[in-house]
């Protein structure tokens, strides 16, 4: 038995593909230094909370 034998395991293996190549240009974004830094949830928030 295969990894192409139903729809659902090759829609999985997809989804996982994908999901992983999400984590590594994150992984590499942080990692450069290119997000950026008001993207940051507690930068939101402290600019939320100011009074």
């Amino acid at each position: 038995m295969t990894l192409t034998h139903c729809p659902l395991c090759i829609g999985l293996a997809v989804l996982s593909a994908v999901r992983f190549m999400a984590h590594c240009v994150m992984a590499v974004q942080l990692e450069r230094g290119t997000a950026g830094e008001s993207t940051h949830p507690a930068m939101l928030l402290g600019t939320m909370f100011e009074l």
